[in-house]
């Protein structure tokens, strides 16, 4: 690589930083205040909003599970972003001694980081309906959003 790619590389590895965590308004924050957010409002989920009937409390206890998928995932997103950041600080670091070793070690790193998130759970269904297809293994996986 030339000296301009590097320097080029290098500002975007600083701005990448700057938008997942140390900026202002840094994605990784806004991640985990709306996954604590969520999870507020999970205790919000109670017989003062619902009533003690039965359909409200069925219809409460599913959107708490929905609520709780949902913060969960913000949740994971915000660590593999922070994970993501940590990788590319010790590329930086590495970065004056190998700049060409940093950017591969920085992309090797960043392979073991999900790219998406997949739940414990919906993994598991999704292995168990892989090694026992019906529709029911089928119907496991799919109730589950993350």
């Amino acid at each position: 690589m030339s000296s301009g790619e590097m320097q080029v590389t290098y500002a975007k590895w600083e701005q990448w930083k700057m938008l997942l965590r140390d900026g202002e308004n840094a994605m990784i924050t806004k991640l985990t205040n709306a996954a604590d957010l969520l999870r507020q409002n999970i205790g919000l989920q109670n017989e003062g909003k619902w009533s003690s009937e039965s359909g409200p409390q069925a219809f409460a206890t599913k959107y708490a599970e929905y609520l709780t998928q949902e913060a969960d995932a913000l949740a994971a997103m915000a660590k593999n972003a922070n994970d993501f950041v940590d990788a590319i600080n010790d590329a930086m670091d590495e970065f004056g001694e190998d700049q060409e070793g940093a950017a591969k070690a920085l992309n090797e790193k960043i392979k073991d980081i999900p790219a998406i998130y997949v739940s414990q759970a919906k993994q598991q269904a999704l292995d168990e309906f892989l090694q026992h297809p019906s529709q029911e293994t089928f119907d496991n996986y799919q109730g589950y959003l993350y």
